[in-house]
């Protein structure tokens, strides 16, 4: 590459760069996106996709405060407090789903950033250095489920020159535990109040819209227990995004609801449409590679086996009151099941098998993360004893290169003839 090719190159980049980054690009996607009248089959993904493009509108235009957090940090506590909750492992997901995972994970890499890192997290450090998402204001990490994200977050908030907190999780779930992580999301609103001023009247209206979202995803999760299934698996696994960063808002409680109402009409109609002729039903463990691969059509398409349910869907949260907003938030943290010793995992996944009543389980090892395949000898052994096929799948959820098609198709196809 010559001076004059180099120089187009960045200059391009930069191009890019900035539109990726302005709010005038959401705002655009936003008005067009006016001119989409879905049917009441698909209002729910014309939700979703509102939520997508009103929250990067947000987090470009800087009149809101931008927190950096990670998977499972609660967002409606950032967005009770004034921010906006902007979760940089969802970004790589994007990324990865538009082909362009390789392009970041290459950038972290070449900034001496591990291979043996969650993909996750260096698809996001890679993205950082190219500079394509929202400037944080702030990074706000917590400790549980995942030790590489409190490290990640630490470094973006020395690559962005911003304030870091991290906010520390008991192990255990006791009520003791639970007193105590309240009274330091306390302390850390007060901390925060600069930054972050919190007012009552939002906090009582974002527990509202929590509540009342969770009332729409407790009723979806019962309907998802019909045979057949009404929902693909595989769309659930890739709109769980709106739970992970959305819940709280309006757009995500409008996403809820109306999904609710399709899946009824689904139900009621017994249609099989929406996830074909189904054989077998699957529970999914983990997440799904979100970079386009064959994997979903391969299960739910080809050998007709729904995913009936995946764990990262289940509500394991009570409702929670604007009094005592704290309160409900460590209690929501310190239920979830991920966290704490591998047999609360387990024995999620036995119910789970029971509830949806499953013919065999799929978990997804992505490569890197500790907190999820740390769990799969207990996983194997406990499903094997309930008599329930398990299959440990290794892969990653971002980064294609590490995706083996021939051995993963092979691997799927032997599981499903065992199931037969």
């Amino acid at each position: 590459m010559d001076l004059r090719e180099f120089i187009r190159w960045q200059t391009q980049k930069r191009n890019w760069q900035k539109y990726i980054a302005s709010p005038s690009t959401y705002l655009f996607l936003e008005l067009l996106s006016g001119f989409w009248r879905p049917g009441q089959a698909a209002r729910h993904t014309k939700a979703a996709l509102l939520f997508g493009i009103r929250l990067m509108r947000q987090a470009c235009r800087g009149k809101r405060p931008v927190v950096w957090t990670n998977v499972y940090t609660p967002p409606e506590l950032i967005w009770a407090w004034g921010g906006v909750p902007f979760l940089p492992e969802v970004a790589a997901a994007v990324a990865a789903s538009l082909g362009r995972s390789a392009h970041f994970l290459k950038v972290a890499e070449g900034a001496w950033y591990s291979p043996d890192l969650c993909s996750f997290h260096r698809c996001a450090l890679g993205m950082a250095l190219e500079r394509v998402l929202p400037r944080p204001d702030l990074v706000l990490a917590t400790s549980h489920l995942c030790d590489g994200a409190v490290k990640f977050l630490e470094m973006a908030a020395e690559i962005y020159g911003c304030p870091y907190y991290l906010l520390q999780i008991p192990y255990q779930d006791t009520p003791p535990s639970r007193s105590w992580l309240a009274e330091e999301i306390k302390a850390l609103q007060q901390e925060l109040k600069p930054l972050l001023p919190s007012r009552p009247e939002e906090i009582e209206r974002v527990a509202d819209r929590i509540n009342a979202t969770r009332r729409h995803m407790t009723a979806i999760n019962d309907l998802r227990k019909n045979i057949p299934a009404p929902w693909r698996g595989s769309e659930a696994l890739t709109q769980v995004v709106i739970f992970l960063n959305g819940l709280g808002t309006a757009e995500a409680l409008s996403f809820y609801r109306e999904l609710e109402q399709v899946l009824r009409c689904r139900v009621q109609k017994n249609a099989r449409a929406a996830a074909g002729r189904q054989e077998r039903r699957l529970l999914w463990l983990h997440f799904k590679p979100f970079y386009p691969n064959p994997l979903m059509d391969l299960l739910e398409v080809r050998h007709k086996t729904v995913i009936a349910f995946e764990e990262v869907s289940e509500v394991f949260w009570e409702e929670i009151s604007g009094d005592s907003f704290a309160e409900g938030i460590a209690a929501k943290i310190l239920a979830n099941p991920l966290w704490g010793p591998a047999e609360r995992r387990v024995n999620q996944t036995l119910k789970l098998t029971r509830e949806y009543r499953v013919q065999g389980v799929i978990h997804f090892a992505h490569w890197g993360c500790r907190q999820s395949t740390g769990s799969a000898a207990l996983l194997r052994a406990a499903l094997g004893e309930a008599g329930i096929p398990f299959l440990n799948l290794d892969g990653d959820c971002i980064d294609p290169r590490n995706f083996m098609e021939g051995q993963t198709v092979t691997r799927v196809e032997s599981f499903l003839e065992m199931l037969r």
